[in-house]
């Protein structure tokens, strides 16, 4: 490892301690950070996979209920009466604070049917098949918050690995070994002076 060129003297001394105390206490405050990402990330995670399971079950009990309302009405006939649902729906983005990264959460609210189709030709199935899509979408919007909240704090937690990597195996051993250096010279010195003082009394003498 390459050593900091710093002249020995007292005052670059002073300052190499001053950086090491201040990336001693950034290294633990760091790590802290890094500590508290994973434990998110893994909470995140495990929302994931049950929020993957329930969205998987959604999905079967919709297929059930479309194959159900295929039967009943033909499938040409229910495409056509879906297609002409005109129901909104409002989609919005808040987002919260988390140790300084903005999270944001996904929101999918019904409005107002603009446009129905009218009960002529549908069934209970068909109605039940709407509501299960919405159903649906709202654990979409969900599943999709926990997915970018996930992607954002491993990004971050990818920035602050590198930071620590930085501190722990780079800054903190060459300044550690700087010290250390100017330390044993500046020992060195005194050690010269003293004794060329002393060299200098027995010529005197």
């Amino acid at each position: 490892m390459a050593r900091i060129d710093v002249p020995p003297t007292k005052s670059n001394l002073r300052r190499i301690k001053n950086d090491l105390a201040f990336a001693h206490e950034g290294f633990d405050l760091l790590d802290q950070k890094r500590e508290i990402l994973v434990i998110e990330i893994m909470k995140k995670a495990s929302g994931i996979r049950a929020m993957e399971k329930k969205v998987g079950a959604a999905l079967e009990n919709l297929y059930a209920t479309f194959r159900a309302v295929a039967m009943d009405m033909g499938t040409d006939v229910a495409v056509q009466k879906s297609l002409s649902e005109k129901e909104a729906y409002g989609l919005s983005i808040d987002s919260y604070r988390f140790i300084g990264i903005n999270i944001p959460v996904v929101k999918i609210e019904a409005r107002d049917i603009l446009n129905s189709s009218s009960m002529f030709g549908t069934t209970a199935q068909y109605d039940r098949c709407k509501e299960q899509c919405a159903d649906i979408l709202l654990l979409l919007a969900e599943y999709s918050s926990l997915m970018k909240t996930v992607v954002l704090l491993s990004r971050e937690l990818k920035k602050v690995q590198r930071k620590v990597n930085a501190l722990e195996k780079i800054f903190i051993p060459q300044n550690e070994e700087a010290g250390k250096y100017i330390s044993d010279r500046l020992e060195e010195i005194e050690r010269e002076e003293i004794f060329m003082k002393k060299l200098i009394r027995q010529r005197k003498e």
